[in-house]
């Protein structure tokens, strides 16, 4: 008698369970849908972020240069002389664009001058 009281309530519990397991369904994420849209604010504070930060991090460019030509195994010849070149006309390119950026940011037209203007968008 008392192995029928719990196989019954064994039985009943899982009853139960998939029950309730039967009306939970995943729910669907598409965050073009879910995420709201950035307004223009968000959109010239990012510019502007983006600007102070080439600002501030532009001279990183020249390790940056020499370490991503060092892990493709350029020759010691090339790191020595070219990655410094290319790295030093980065960091002015990268500072560059962080004053153009900075200084229009709350000019910008809202469709069109929020994309950025180098890539990657942050060097860090």
């Amino acid at each position: 008698m008392r192995k029928h009281i719990i196989v019954s309530a064994v039985f009943v519990g899982l009853a139960v369970s998939l029950f309730f397991a039967a009306s939970v369904q995943a729910q669907l994420y598409n965050p073009d849908v879910d995420l709201p849209k950035p307004t223009g604010m968000e959109k010239s504070l990012t510019k502007m972020g983006r600007g102070i930060s080439n600002i501030v991090f532009g001279w990183a460019e020249v390790p940056v240069t020499f370490d991503r030509n060092l892990k493709k195994g350029k020759p010691l010849g090339y790191l020595v002389g070219v990655a410094p070149v290319l790295g030093s006309a980065r960091a002015v390119m990268r500072t560059g664009t962080g004053v153009f950026e900075t200084l229009t940011f709350p000019f910008s037209d809202k469709d069109v001058n929020f994309n950025p203007v180098l890539e990657p968008e942050f060097l860090f």
